[in-house]
């Protein structure tokens, strides 16, 4: 959007009102940075003394790894009598080592879209399908390190809100049918990925934003910044948190296997199983690589966390892709978010190109119209 038209639709009285408010929040920030940096030091050998505080030169050396990042994305489009759901992820290589002779076939990306009755379900549905996407490329990619955005917990959460939400449906739609019969390959596929089994390959989850305080509860520290915050402040470039258990938020202890058919429940029990034993497993290492970074929550399982040599592979992966201050996150990652946010915008020219031709089809057009809007107000500006 252009820097002109930002305040365009707002009443001058609101901007003047909005804007007034500057003084008084940039004093809060500078409040809290203040208290940040008074404590940093002190905070910093409580780190020392707990044997968290490590550092890049702590760990054995490791060979460039190979890297990739996934990211998925839905859109659901409230139609005058129908939702038109696209839920789809794309993968991404990041930067290779000069000797990287490995293949990966394309597509590497998966789409599905389907147009169905209004249901409350299709949120669950959509953003469940999206999870298993994901979940089902990264355990493909040949990589040493696949990156997912996000927490590795996630997808699992997404598959049982779909399942819950879809219980009360009596006769479940064509969407929901693929979600559930795909689901024991895709429970398979995440408990591969959250156990990272198959050495040296790892799955870190590096999720974007989080309010968890696992270390700052572990140390008693008081205050309420989340980990993230408070470690991009106590970290020096190079240096990282030995890994610590997931102790806090929200952790899916329970998954609704009671609600699947029966036909699939005893196909997905034991996925079930090993993906709830690997969530209990899970580990938190907090990095800060470059002076441009905040420090970045890394998700991975125990098995990695407590081998010296993947743990670096882990981290020489994240030093190596984010080396550009116009990165935020690794390459891949960040690569992969930039394309799959634009699946939004494809799925309206995709709805204006199904009117265009069910108008050639059908004699009535202002019937065609009428039903492949969408009345929704952002969607008053779509293509």
């Amino acid at each position: 959007m252009s820097q002109t038209r930002i305040f365009v639709d707002l009443p001058a009285a609101l901007v003047e009102e909005l804007l007034g408010r500057t003084p008084e929040l940039s004093r809060s920030v500078i409040e809290q940075l203040t208290s940040q940096r008074t404590e940093r030091e002190r905070w910093r050998d409580v780190l020392a003394r707990e044997r968290l505080l490590g550092t890049l030169a702590d760990l054995p050396a490791a060979p460039t790894p190979t890297t990739c990042g996934v990211d998925g994305s839905v859109a659901v489009e409230r139609l005058l009598a129908h939702d038109l759901l696209v839920a789809g992820a794309l993968a991404i290589e990041g930067l290779t080592p000069p000797s990287e002779k490995r293949f990966w076939p394309e597509p590497r990306h998966l789409l599905w879209v389907e147009l169905v009755p209004h249901d409350d379900a299709s949120d669950a549905l959509a953003r469940a399908l999206m999870a298993a996407s994901e979940v089902e490329l990264a355990a493909r990619a040949p990589h040493d390190v696949v990156f997912l955005d996000g927490s590795l917990t996630t997808p699992l959460i997404a598959f049982d809100q779909a399942l819950r939400a879809l219980a009360t449906r009596e006769l479940p739609s064509p969407a929901a049918r693929v979600f559930l019969e795909a689901l024991p390959e895709r429970l398979d596929d995440l408990a591969r990925v959250l156990c990272s089994a198959d050495p040296p390959r790892c799955w870190v989850g590096v999720p974007k934003y989080t309010a968890r305080r696992d270390l700052a509860i572990r140390l008693g520290l008081n205050q309420q910044f989340d980990d993230r915050a408070l470690l991009t402040i106590l970290l020096a470039p190079g240096e990282f948190t030995w890994p610590i258990p997931v102790t806090t938020g929200r952790r899916p202890h329970a998954f609704g296997l009671d609600l699947l058919p029966d036909t699939l429940r005893l196909r997905a029990s034991s996925s079930i199983e090993r993906v709830l034993r690997a969530v209990d497993r899970l580990r938190v290492v907090y990095v800060r690589s470059h002076p441009w970074l905040p420090a970045l929550r890394l998700e991975l399982h125990e098995s990695v966390a407590i081998d010296s040599s993947r743990l670096a592979s882990v981290l020489q992966a994240v030093h190596d892709q984010s080396a550009s201050g116009k990165l935020r996150e690794p390459f891949p990652l960040y690569l992969a978010d930039r394309m799959v946010r634009s699946l939004r915008r494809a799925t309206r020219a995709l709805r204006h190109a199904v009117r265009e031709a069910a108008a050639r089809g059908y004699p009535v057009l202002d019937d065609v119209f009428l039903a492949l809007e969408c009345y929704r107000s952002e969607s008053l500006s779509s293509p």
